[in-house]
């Protein structure tokens, strides 16, 4: 029998249907299981923040004073805000007490909060039993709280789905982020010395991977390019940071470039103030490789309006053992609390600003380097980053094509952009591949329709046995076997399966084979032997001796069981055959002797002897009851004893007692005092015990007497 449950069909464009391979995709994605999202243990964003609080938990964001700070939050429960300085905060953080300059208890806030001089953290604290989603923004340098974030395309490695978030990582040597910039005119909330106050920034951000003596180090790469529209200029900009470990530390003597490492924390160049002409077309390009010393070596490329440039080639002086590699992982985050993501946005010129956007016309896309060496879409897409701390304001974020958007200036929409997604997923839990059941998610192009397949009873063998109760899509019900998806979104498919095992009752009766049969798991069967002796004929019956199981748990009470059906399970009813026995006995002149009635004996039962007439003869071999009727030879023969008293002569007439080896037998003799025909055991010794005189000789005695007497008289008398 097959033990694929599932096809799994996706139509291709003439029409037919080709069978996917749930582990095996064309984009080099790894998909897990959906609470591993990071978007449960991390919050995503940057000036604007998502949050999934679990009970306990809490996230802080440093935020430097003096500085007035517009604060928003809206949760879905109370949760609490508090401003701590860092000495308060590390005792927050050890459990200790501690004194908050500010505590604020609510679901829903728009206000102000003024941020002394150093360094401060707000923090949000789930008090609650349950998750908490919670959006909090803060807008340094303002008094207002406006949503504001890197805006463009962002890959978190998180596809929505309406059970939650799939979490997938895939890896690559070249990011390729394209954007075509009609017009943008902004407005600097927070200013960044030395740069321009009304410029912006369209940053490439990724993550380095390698593998650096049995340990996995995480670099954060920028290819960034400072636009100031008034001028008409750009300037481009690299950034490297190793994220390996909180606090970044990059040693210069382990990295080459143009450019230089600043307070060993970040490599950092900064190329020239260039002229552009509107509209600007600028690709942002991030590879990655090894020299021909086999050193980590990535290059950021930078091309205005068709043309290429180099702008930094960046090489890490270490050994790797695997890598480096460009990566995206949705289900885990670098040590120093970087999520692996891809980000092609605009922000703030640089140092954390925030800049407002009075318009803005642009299209952003971003690409990566697939398995077959091809430029694909970022599968999924978000509308904000959050690894840069540089943010704008009054940005719309429109879909337009996979892995690409339309930037306009208006309200922010922040949060994962469907229609933007070059591949869907089809989530299926409790999926059978060969015989165990799984969950896994499986990346399907965009705009394609899927086809499942399932049965509704599967035999898996070794007694066990699958029975659809139903299927639910995106948590609508369903009975049937077929479900066809449209992939214009990513759908969950929960199948639900009630188990069975094979029950077998093996009853030499029969009284019982019809309880063999499939039962749901974990059932309870109480069985009860209705006979418990069962007379097959005249001569043989079977009698209950008791039960055998495998069963993991049971009861027994008499001829009573009871059972829990957790795995295969097997009830053998042992029965005991009897049968009537009659043995025919000769002896070992083959002599019949007699039958002798033994009564009910079971099957098998070994006969060593019989007795006959009260006195036990062994046989010449054992013999086991087979049947009915029996033969056995005994060691034993007829013999005759003449009994003979004192004087010599036989004891007619007389009971005399023998005993052989024990045994006594008491029998009278004939005329002749001979006994009769005896069966005595073999190489028996035997002794009679008779009357010291018998009949014949008190007869004799007596006559002698007499004459001994007439003759006395006849002496006396002639006298």
């Amino acid at each position: 029998m097959p033990l694929i449950l599932l096809a799994i069909l996706m139509l291709m464009p003439n029409g037919t249907y080709q069978q996917v391979n749930p582990w095996v995709n064309s984009y080099g994605i790894v998909t897990y299981p959906l609470n591993y999202a990071v978007v449960y243990r991390h919050v995503l964003g940057s000036g604007t923040y998502i949050m999934y609080l679990p009970p306990g938990g809490y996230y802080s964001i440093p935020i430097s004073g003096p500085e007035y700070l517009g604060l928003y939050l809206q949760a879905d429960s109370n949760v609490t805000i508090q401003l701590l300085n860092q000495t308060t905060y590390h005792e927050f953080e050890k459990g200790v007490s501690y004194q908050p300059l500010v505590t604020l208890v609510t679901s829903s806030i728009n206000t102000t909060v003024y941020i002394p001089q150093g360094v401060h953290y707000i923090v949000v604290v789930n008090n609650n039993p349950s998750v908490v989603n919670a959006v909090l923004i803060l807008t340094r340098h303002y008094q207002a709280a406006l949503a504001n974030a890197p805006i463009g395309v962002v890959d978190y490695g998180l596809a929505p789905t309406i059970g939650g978030y799939v979490p997938y990582s895939y890896t690559t040597t070249e990011f390729l982020g394209s954007a075509v910039i009609r017009e943008v005119n902004t407005t600097a909330i927070t200013k960044c010395p030395p740069l321009p106050p009304d410029s912006f920034s369209l940053q490439l951000n990724t993550v380095l991977e390698l593998g650096v003596d049995n340990h996995t180090q995480y670099y954060w790469l920028q290819n960034v390019v400072i636009i100031d529209p008034g001028t008409r200029q750009l300037l481009p900009l690299v950034n490297v940071w190793n994220i390996s470990a909180a606090p970044p530390v990059m040693n210069p003597l382990y990295v080459v470039g143009h450019g230089a490492v600043i307070n060993n924390t970040v490599y950092a160049y900064m190329g020239n103030w260039t002229p552009y002409e509107a509209p600007l077309a600028v690709n942002l390009t991030i590879s990655v490789g090894r020299t021909t010393s086999g050193f980590p070596d990535a290059l950021f490329i930078d091309s205005i309006d068709g043309y290429g440039e180099l702008i930094n080639n960046v090489t890490l002086l270490l050994r790797p053992t695997w890598g480096p590699y460009l990566a995206v992982n949705g289900s885990e985050y670098s040590p120093s609390g970087y999520l692996i993501d891809v980000e092609f946005v605009v922000g703030g010129p640089g140092c954390g600003a925030v800049v407002y956007a009075n318009n803005i016309s642009a299209e952003l896309s971003l690409y990566y380097l697939g398995p077959n060496n091809e430029l694909l879409p970022v599968p999924t897409t978000w509308s904000f980053g959050s690894d840069t701390g540089e943010t704008i304001i009054n940005v719309k974020d429109e879909a337009a094509g996979a892995g690409a958007v339309l930037l306009t200036s208006g309200g922010e929409y922040l949060g994962p952009l469907p229609s933007a997604d070059y591949v869907n997923f089809v989530t299926l839990n409790d999926y059978l591949l060969n015989g165990t059941l799984i969950s896994t998610s499986i990346p399907i192009p965009e705009g394609s329709w899927v086809l499942l397949i399932t049965n509704r009873t599967v035999n898996l063998g070794n007694g066990t046995l699958l029975r659809l109760v139903g299927t639910w899509v995106d948590d609508v019900f369903t009975n049937n076997t077929a479900i066809k998806l449209f992939m214009n979104e990513s759908h969950v498919v929960n199948y639900e399966w009630a188990r069975y095992y094979w029950f077998q009752v093996i009853d030499a009766s029969g009284q019982l084979t019809n309880m063999s049969n499939w039962y749901l798991a974990d059932s309870i069967i109480n069985i009860t032997v209705p006979k418990t002796t069962v007379y097959l004929n005249d001569d043989a019956r079977l009698v209950f001796s008791g039960f055998q199981t495998n069963a993991t748990h049971y009861l027994i009470n008499g001829n009573s069981i009871v059972l829990l059906i957790d795995s295969p399970t097997q009830l053998v009813v042992n029965w005991t055959k009897e049968f009537n026995v009659s043995l025919i006995i000769y002896s070992i002149n083959n002599t019949p002797i007699i039958t002798e009635h033994l009564g009910w004996l079971p099957a098998g039962y070994e006969i060593r002897s019989v007795s006959i007439n009260g006195i036990n003869y062994t046989l010449q071999r054992p013999i086991y009851v087979t049947g009915p009727e029996l033969t056995a030879v005994i060691n034993a023969n007829y013999a005759q004893f003449t009994v003979k008293d004192l004087l010599g002569l036989p004891e007619p007439l007389t009971r005399v007692s023998i005993r052989c080896d024990g045994q006594v037998m008491s029998v009278v003799t004939n005329m002749l005092g001979e006994t009769p025909r005896i069966l005595l055991p073999v190489n028996s010794t035997c002794s009679v015990t008779a009357q010291p005189l018998g009949y014949y000789s008190i007869a004799l005695i007596t006559a002698l007497a007499i004459a001994i007497t007439v003759s006395l008289l006849r002496v006396v008398l002639r006298r």
